[in-house]
């Protein structure tokens, strides 16, 4: 139980219902006709061209190219624009969603087990499932939009927020900007988290160290006044 197992429970409903939305809705489907072609112009080397209908940044279609580009590396390799553009059909670029949701259920048993270690490995893989198919989340994971890769960069920034790897934190949240514009709002959120569990392991490192100084200042007055009276006990028999 753990990570593989989140991973592979979602892929083992993800990709045969992925697989049935695609031969039912083989086209572009509401908000899918604004990002398919442009993910195409991309395909063919055209980062010029920009649909203005069009309200969020290209990150999910830079995530498409990395990941077409691993499926097919000849075809990136030599460069060859028309051959690589046949490869960024509708089914295979909303299977870009079917990995990002992967990815999503293995950061919430992360996360999970982060915030209640308590619950152990089993119980955080079976929650985990459960989250993975939660309605909203579940249903954007056959289309072609930006949410599930959104949701996976800022699940990931606040996994590395409560690690304290706020330099990886950082790079998460900029790029789930260039997802979604309104995921600032989580950066600043995650931010101010980050700064006040900071500043409260400062206070109790403070707290500790100073108590740790007062323990040791006691210490070395007892011990001192220890040896003034078996110093002065050995005057008293001396005389």
């Amino acid at each position: 139980m753990g990570r593989l197992a989140v991973a592979a429970a979602v892929a083992a409903w993800s990709i045969p219902l992925a697989v049935l939305v695609d031969s039912i809705v083989p086209d572009p489907y509401m908000d899918e006709i604004f990002h398919i072609p442009q993910v195409q112009c991309y395909c063919r080397g055209d980062f010029l061209t920009w649909d203005p209908m069009i309200t969020t940044p290209p990150g999910l279609y830079y995530i498409s190219l990395a990941y077409v580009a691993s499926l097919f590396p000849g075809a990136w390799a030599s460069r060859i624009a028309e051959a690589f553009d046949a490869f960024c059909t509708t089914a295979l670029l909303r299977s870009t969603n079917v990995i990002m949701a992967m990815a999503c259920g293995v950061l919430v048993h992360d996360l999970l087990l982060c915030i209640r270690p308590e619950i152990g490995k089993r119980k955080a893989t079976a929650f985990a499932i459960l989250v993975a198919l939660y309605p909203i989340h579940w249903f954007f994971t056959f289309l072609y939009y930006t949410d599930v890769a959104s949701l996976a960069a800022v699940l990931a920034m606040y996994l590395s927020c409560l690690k304290k790897q706020f330099w990886v934190s950082a790079a998460f949240g900029a790029f789930s900007i260039l997802l979604r514009q309104t995921n600032v709002m989580w950066m600043i959120f995650f931010a101010a988290n980050g700064a006040i569990a900071h500043a409260q392991y400062l206070n109790v490192k403070g707290n500790v160290s100073y108590k740790n100084s007062e323990l040791t200042d006691e210490s070395v007055s007892k011990v001192s006044d220890r040896d003034n009276k078996s110093a002065a006990l050995g005057n008293i028999t001396l005389g």
